[in-house]
């Protein structure tokens, strides 16, 4: 099986992007590939605890985040320079991720079959 890595770089509410991404990862989880995410640049704020998605007529990204586990996706990872860019700690966000630094990042990308960034 290939394993695929998606990079969700994307605020939680700026386009529709990471809700795609979010259901092609549970997709390919669905089909049992193996499935990891990384949160990058304006992408770990879809981690924010408290979203208010509704008042956008959305629904809330991070509770349909909370359901990668029912797909066996349990690889989050995060982006430790973007959190730190953005004033966040990896310990407060809305899920359990592993922060990763540069290196993480590329030794992480290196173990996938294909990376998609969203």
């Amino acid at each position: 099986m290939k394993k695929i890595l998606f990079i969700q770089h994307h605020a939680p509410y700026a386009s529709e992007s990471p809700a795609e991404t979010l259901d092609a990862a549970l997709v390919c989880a669905a089909f049992g590939q193996p499935v990891s995410l990384l949160f990058q640049g304006d992408g770990v704020w879809q981690l924010i605890h408290q979203q208010q998605g509704q008042a956008l007529e959305r629904k809330t990204l991070l509770a349909q985040l909370g359901a990668l586990p029912l797909y066996d996706i349990d690889h989050l990872y995060v982006d430790e320079a973007s959190l730190r860019e953005r004033g966040l700690q990896a310990d407060t966000l809305g899920l359990p991720v592993q922060p990763l630094d540069a290196d993480g990042i590329r030794q992480l990308i290196a173990t996938h079959d294909h990376v998609l960034r969203f």
